[in-house]
């Protein structure tokens, strides 16, 4: 019925569609590309629709080149008029025709239903049919300004853009692609925005993105992606000296408005910088105050330009990064090697990049090395030794520590090898030693070195250099020792005035061990010679010497008495606990009886019956005294 209606109130109004739909396609460009079909490919509906900027509105269907037959298209919104689309016939690969409408701008409406009709004109049947709001068929274009930079730590990528709309900013979900450029059949287009690609250069990575990310995010890996609603992302966990390609692309967020994924971006390029590693770039601090890097380089490029440059790490996401800031010391050592030192900023850690423009126009090198503390990168100098003596065949080394403050958080290794050998002995000393005593085999030449390293709770670092070598000489004469190197002094009246104070100490002990045997025998004497010639001062001496020890009965005697008075137990006077007593069985006998006439109150004094007293008991058998020995009754 609706389309008996149709056909017959508009069959005029319908003819000048008629007649444009059988003229050959116009000029402009076709409405729908061949990559708007393919990302709506998943949608399941008959009549396809999408809208660009939610401000307009194409949709189409697809047909055989062989259907016969024309089509009438109408739309309206609820309890509007339908109304008649001008429809253009476009003709594709494979035999297949395209139908589509582009609605004027002043019919597309968001938040209200829209109803598409297709009307087969020979029969006036519907033919397709469908619903929908223009707010959920958003095919988004892109974003633009797509930049991507180092994002100044190993592995990481920053990479920023603007929403495609201006109108929606904050409606919008990002798919980010990263993929190697070397990687063989990447997901990424090969197609390259020049104007966001960035090198390593620090004057332009020290840009601040105005976008305050939310969260930072892991790095896909190659054909993997990232989703994620804000316009500024970290990828991580990339390769090192790696060139990627970046694309994004844009959908609507599916809270205030919906569709699909639009198309990728062109790609962007952006290379990691290489691992510092690759030019064996290590610093360290030999005072605590001043950094000193050093790295090498290729002797075949020896007029490659070297550029190091420094700075504290970012604090947090989006927070601002410090300027990087150039050290102007550098210069160039043996064997192609680079050395800079400068001075970082106090209390913070160290982030350091070294650019290396190489000639013939090939791309600037870029090598980062991680965020490091000055008091973790110690590398003192060699400890100087001071003295080193030989004396009795082992040899005694004194040093001083190479960096004062230090002192108390220094582990050292000794080191010594006979002369024109290189089979050295290492040995460990404890931590903040200043010497240290060797073994050493008579009449052989020895070379002893030291080296430092800090590894206190706080001040960490690696092995200084060693030292330079003593050479000692070990006599075969017991006593005698030479030993020369710079700085440290040998003199052998040190090893005879130790003989003397060994010698001394020797006859020390040669007096004292019989004098400690004699002793006690001469005093035994005197005593007995008192005791025979002198017996009374013999006893005065004895009790000068051994007091009589007081006698404890007679001294306790008097306290034991008045303790069993009171009836305290004494604490001297300590009781076995008392036995139980056994009950024995006990047979009363009645006494003589009174005599008659005589009250029992006046009964001479005497006690009256019950008085315990005046019966008699006889002991039954079966008890036996307590304490009292029981002897078997044999059988």
């Amino acid at each position: 019925r609706m389309a008996a209606c149709l056909c017959q109130g508009w069959q005029l109004s319908l003819l000048p569609a008629i007649l444009l739909s059988l003229c050959s396609p116009p000029s402009a460009p076709e409405p729908v590309t061949s990559q708007d079909a393919a990302l709506l490919a998943g949608v399941s509906e008959d009549i396809l629709c999408f809208s660009r900027s939610f401000e307009d509105l194409t949709c189409f269907w697809d047909e055989e080149e062989t259907t016969t037959g024309m089509c009438h298209f109408y739309y309206w919104y609820s309890r509007d008029v339908p109304t008649a689309c001008m429809v253009s016939t476009w003709h594709h690969g494979a035999g297949r025709k395209r139908h589509v409408c582009v609605f004027p701008s002043q019919d597309v409406r968001l938040f209200t239903q829209l109803h598409l009709l297709v009307l087969d004109a020979t029969t006036n049947h519907t033919k397709y049919w469908r619903e929908l709001s223009v707010d959920a068929v958003g095919l988004i274009a892109p974003p633009v300004n797509i930049t991507a930079r180092w994002a100044g730590a190993v592995g990481q990528l920053c990479v920023s853009w603007q929403p495609p709309l201006t109108d929606f900013l904050n409606f919008f979900l990002y798919e980010v692609q990263c993929c190697p450029a070397t990687s063989p059949g990447m997901p990424c287009g090969t197609t390259l925005n020049p104007s966001g690609q960035h090198p390593g250069d620090p004057s332009i990575q020290s840009a601040v993105s105005t976008h305050t990310p939310r969260a930072r995010a892991a790095s896909p890996g190659v054909g993997q992606r990232l989703v994620q609603a804000n316009t500024w992302v970290v990828l991580q966990d990339l390769q090192p000296g790696v060139r990627y390609y970046i694309q994004v692309r844009s959908k609507p967020d599916g809270t205030s408005m919906d569709g699909v994924w639009g198309p990728w971006s062109q790609a962007v390029a952006a290379e990691t910088p290489h691992s510092s590693g690759d030019i064996g770039l290590c610093c360290s601090t030999p005072d605590l105050r001043h950094v000193r890097c050093e790295w090498s380089w290729d002797p075949a490029e020896p007029h490659s330009s070297h550029q190091l440059f420094y700075r504290p790490p970012p604090s947090g996401p989006g927070t601002r990064e410090d300027a990087w800031e150039q050290c102007e010391e550098v210069s160039r050592g043996a064997q192609s090697t680079h050395i800079c030192t400068f001075q970082p900023k106090a209390g913070s850690a160290i982030s350091v990049l070294v650019n290396v423009t190489r000639t013939h126009k090939l791309p600037t090198l870029s090598y980062f090395k991680e965020p490091f503390w000055l008091h973790q990168a110690v590398l003192t100098d060699a400890p100087q030794l001071v003295q080193a003596t030989v004396s009795q065949g082992r040899l005694s080394l004194q040093w001083l520590p190479p960096l004062e403050l230090l002192a108390e958080q220094l582990d050292y290794q000794v080191r010594y090898a006979v002369e024109n050998s290189h089979d050295w002995k290492v040995l460990q000393v404890p931590r903040a030693a200043r010497k240290e005593v060797l073994d050493l085999r008579p009449g052989t030449r020895y070379h002893a070195q030291v080296r430092a390293q800090p590894s206190g709770p706080r001040y960490q670092g690696s092995w200084s250099a060693w030292s330079k070598p003593v050479v000692v000489d070990a006599m075969a004469d017991v006593g005698k020792g030479q030993g020369r190197a710079g700085g440290c002094g040998q003199r052998s009246h040190t090893a005879d005035r130790r003989r003397r104070r060994f010698q001394r100490s020797s006859s020390d002990a040669g007096w004292l061990i019989p004098s400690v045997t004699v002793v006690p025998l001469l005093f035994s004497a005197v005593l007995l010679g008192l005791r025979c010639t002198f017996p009374s001062l013999y006893s005065n001496v004895k009790q000068k010497l051994w007091p009589p020890v007081p006698d404890l009965h007679r001294a306790l005697g008097n306290f034991l008495q008045e303790s069993s008075k009171h009836g305290q137990p004494s604490a001297f006077d300590k009781q076995p606990p008392e036995e139980a007593v056994v009950p024995c069985l006990l047979e009363v006998l009645p006494g003589p009886r009174r005599e008659a006439g005589l009250p029992p109150e006046h009964a001479g004094g005497r006690l009256s019956s019950t008085d315990i007293a005046n019966q008699s008991y006889l002991l039954m058998s079966g008890w036996e005294p307590r304490g009292a020995t029981t002897t078997p009754t044999p059988p």
